[in-house]
């Protein structure tokens, strides 16, 4: 009887090991599979998924796949090694999506103000203030994942290839734009002020003309903002309309959307007005860059929600279909007069 119990006994515990066995290779196999996967993932979102997004021209689209796929892929980085480069991107998109819809919050803003809509008004403001926290605490991410991949910008310039100076410039576009929407949400992310500063040394080691004009850009947007800093003799606001027209040439046009956005923030209505008629020419007259239309159509966008604040003030409604680069106030051109029979027929 002893001996029959030994034997169940031991054969209850074989049992019991080869189901662990089973249960730890299989547990195993799949982390295999899973970390394989995401290797895979990542290297076709970063070889393939964005440089394509980046080609396209429906914000709204890229704004879906980026809100979708990015906590599938960060998820990989459980597993694997986080993917910093393709973060970079992901939340620098992310960013903008959550500001644009930041913008549309003013729009409802301002109309509810006019219509003595108070409670309205106030809540349209505070939607505002949360999505730009939104926008700010992803640029933020943005720029602490540029960090991770090559270091904090502004001290010395990394060796970089050219692919890893697309990234470097997001990421710091990504650092100046989490200052300024923290800033707007009233600093309820907590982004600290010198990334601004920071960013803007480190696009000084991009080389300017490659990168649209950007660099000199950011430096000179810099100088309005502490005319202090600026060189003797140098006026800011001309090497804003220089790079503006770098950008112009190389169809990515965020240079403008910097100027645009200086000039909207200095006071200077004829300087703001400017800005975005010869970036709204500098549409009609050079194609979008096919190889980076995303980033020019969002610089569009930024100084389009510029438009639609003006125009929202003065009229009570967003810039006109084609009405970008116009005024309410412009005069109107001299049209000949049209004979309603020209329309009816004889």
């Amino acid at each position: 009887m002893n001996q029959l119990f030994r034997s169940l006994l031991f054969r209850s515990l074989l049992l019991r090991l080869m189901t662990a066995s089973i249960i730890l290779l299989s547990v195993s196999g799949c982390s295999t599979i899973y970390r394989t996967t995401g290797w895979f993932a990542y290297d076709f979102a970063e070889t393939y998924a964005f440089p394509y997004m980046m080609t396209t021209d429906d914000t709204q689209m890229s704004c879906s796949m980026g809100d979708s796929l990015t906590p599938l892929l960060m998820s990989f980085s459980q597993l694997t090694e986080t993917p910093n480069r393709l973060a970079i991107s992901l939340y620098m998109q992310a960013g903008a999506c959550a500001e644009s819809k930041a913008n549309e919050e003013e729009l409802s803003y301002i109309r509810a103000y006019q219509s003595h809509n108070i409670a309205e008004a106030k809540d349209a403001r505070i939607r505002q203030k949360r999505l730009f926290s939104v926008a700010a605490k992803r640029q933020y991410k943005s720029y602490q994942y540029l960090v991770a991949e090559f270091g904090e910008p502004g001290e010395i310039c990394p060796e970089l290839d050219d692919t890893e100076q697309f990234f470097w410039m997001v990421g710091l576009i990504s650092g100046l734009q989490s200052v300024i929407n923290d800033l707007r949400g009233e600093g309820n992310v907590g982004v600290p002020k010198d990334i601004a500063m920071k960013s803007v040394r480190g696009s000084q080691c991009l080389d300017n003309k490659r990168w649209w004009g950007l660099p000199n850009a950011m430096q000179a947007a810099a100088w309005t903002i502490m005319p202090d800093s600026k060189p003797e003799g140098v006026d800011p606001w001309k090497e804003l309309e220089k790079a503006s027209a770098i950008a112009s040439e190389s169809g990515v046009r965020l240079a403008h959307a910097v100027e645009v956005m200086m000039a909207n923030g200095s006071g200077g209505d004829s300087r703001l007005r400017d800005a975005i008629r010869r970036h709204s020419q500098s549409i009609r007259n050079v194609a979008s860059n096919p190889e980076y239309k995303m980033l020019d159509i969002i610089s569009t966008q930024q100084i389009l929600a510029v438009s639609d604040r003006l125009w929202t003030e003065a009229t009570g409604s967003r810039t006109p279909i084609n009405g970008l680069g116009t005024f309410w106030d412009d005069s109107a051109p001299e049209t000949e007069a049209l004979d309603i029979n020209d329309l009816l027929g004889d």
